[in-house]
């Protein structure tokens, strides 16, 4: 059984996902009421809940010092504690909180290379019968298996926020070389990321839109500065190679797996809702929703900066074009989300004094 449950914890890279199994799995294996893991915490000496199972979705991120009582005393002293009754136990029982009443815990520190980098704790058998010696034998090997996933799961997110981070000042750092788009991703961010709320998409899917719209002009280092900054109309070899950028941006991102998601939005966000767009022709809702949130703000930004060709429009312009071209350019329902974001908002205030 331990073999099988270490197999599943080290199956993942994804720390969430890590944590989950190891208190899904050892919540179905003895058959507990409450289950946690602790991380090490920022804040230096203290641990914060970062998963639960059986505790209200309130304690999660609640904050524990080193020290104490129960999960910082194990984690200060590397010991791991079984309490088969915290009535007899002279060191627990006056900490026993009535709110999370326990009669019975396992609390184990994860701990790599002498370093102490987690706690899981296992509460109360449905059964209400006590821990035993088996049970804390089980636990101890767990969190053996969770250390090393938790630290794996650790490093890889670290390696990829260092890849983020180096996307993003090139990112930036393209935006700043033209004066008129050089709060370009800013805008568009602040626009989309409004209007994903205002439609009720999830924090994750908000996040994708979020980092897509800082990436979505990547691909426009590929491209020459007298083409992006050519004060006269186009020619359709110019025209061709503009419309490139999206892919570029996308090929640009693709090693970064982990940005799935994102690089989809960023290929899709110059498609139009009636499929003549570019660079694949799709059309209404196979256009990703985060890239058609994009479009429009992107097009609103566009519409009410300076450009080496024509004068910004102003705010109400930019408005009627929108609503002029929902339902081909755009999906109407992401053009109303604009306009109720703009409605409850001072949004185009704080940007125009930005």
């Amino acid at each position: 059984m331990l073999y099988s449950v270490g197999l599943d914890i080290l199956s993942t890279l994804k720390l969430d996902e890590v944590l989950q199994i190891i208190v899904d799995r050892v919540c179905a294996v003895l058959e507990l009421e409450i289950c946690s893991v602790l991380l090490v915490d920022k804040e230096p000496g203290s641990l914060k809940i970062r998963f639960v199972r059986g505790l209200e979705n309130e304690i999660k991120n609640t904050k524990i010092k080193f020290g104490e009582p129960i999960s910082g005393w194990v984690a200060e002293h590397k010991e791991p504690v079984l309490v088969a009754d915290i009535e007899t136990d002279l060191r627990f029982r006056k900490r026993n909180q009535e709110k999370y009443y326990t009669h019975s815990f396992i609390s184990v520190p994860l701990v790599i290379r002498g370093e102490v980098i987690g706690v899981i704790n296992v509460n109360n058998k449905r059964s209400r019968l006590p821990f035993t010696e088996n049970d804390f034998r089980f636990i101890r090997g767990i969190a053996n298996e969770a250390a090393i996933a938790v630290e794996n799961a650790q490093l890889y997110a670290s390696l990829e926020d260092t890849y983020l981070r180096t996307v993003m000042a090139l990112a930036s750092a393209i935006d700043a070389k033209d004066h008129y788009t050089k709060t370009h991703s800013e805008h568009v961010t602040k626009f989309a990321t409004a209007m994903a709320r205002e439609m009720g998409l999830c924090e994750k899917e908000i996040k994708e839109i979020e980092q897509a719209c800082q990436l979505h002009d990547l691909g426009k280092i590929g491209i020459q500065d007298s083409i992006l900054n050519k004060p006269g109309q186009l020619t359709p070899e110019e025209w061709d190679e503009i419309k490139l950028h999206s892919l570029k941006s996308a090929e640009i991102l693709r090693p970064l797996s982990f940005l799935g998601g994102v690089i989809e939005l960023v290929e899709q966000h110059h498609e139009r809702y009636d499929g003549k767009g570019y660079p694949f022709g799709i059309k209404g809702e196979n256009i990703k929703v985060g890239a058609r949130i994009i479009a429009v703000a992107d097009s609103f930004d566009a519409m009410t900066t300076d450009r080496p060709y024509r004068r910004a429009f102003t705010d109400e312009e930019a408005i009627k074009e929108l609503k002029n071209c929902s339902g081909t350019q755009f999906d109407p329902k992401v053009v109303e989300a604009f306009l109720k974001v703009l409605e409850k908002t001072d949004m185009l205030n704080t940007l125009h004094q930005a």
